[in-house]
């Protein structure tokens, strides 16, 4: 009989755990340049939503059941 297991690897799967100093100092230095050009466009894409879009948007999946 075979005996299967997968391996236990030391892995962020996290994006949101790993902290932005970890990443940038990942990076190589054309990338650390792109990153600092886009920086603010990107903070301007992030969303908060409302806590009412957030239920109306589990409340229509929850419909589709």
């Amino acid at each position: 009989m075979d005996e299967t297991f997968t391996t236990t690897l030391n892995v962020t799967n996290n994006q949101a755990a790993m902290k932005e100093s970890d990443e940038i100092a990942l990076m190589d230095p054309d990338e650390m340049v792109f990153y600092h050009t886009i920086r603010t466009d990107l903070d301007l894409l992030q969303r908060v939503p409302q806590q009412q879009t957030i239920d109306n948007i589990l409340k229509y999946s929850k419909s589709l059941r």
